[in-house]
């Protein structure tokens, strides 16, 4: 399996998390493989779902600094 990244890394991240899409895509896994990378999918997506909620909050925070409010919701 890859190296695993650091947190923070989003875009690093998130082409390990689709390397590992693919790999199941085009794989006949066996069990072992399969739930390691599983696991490492998860953890992938936890760390990438963190790093888009803290670049929401930023631009929240840059919006808020210009004086511009929230009317459009970022979800």
């Amino acid at each position: 399996m890859a190296k695993k990244k650091v947190a923070g890394d989003f875009g690093a991240n998130f082409k390990e998390l689709e390397d590992i899409a693919e790999w199941f895509e085009r794989e006949e896994p066996d069990i072992d493989k399969g739930l390691a990378k599983f696991e490492r999918a998860m953890e992938l997506a936890a760390q990438c779902r963190d790093e888009l909620a803290k670049a929401e909050q930023k631009v929240k925070e840059i919006r808020k600094k210009f004086g511009e409010h929230d009317t459009v919701s970022l979800d």
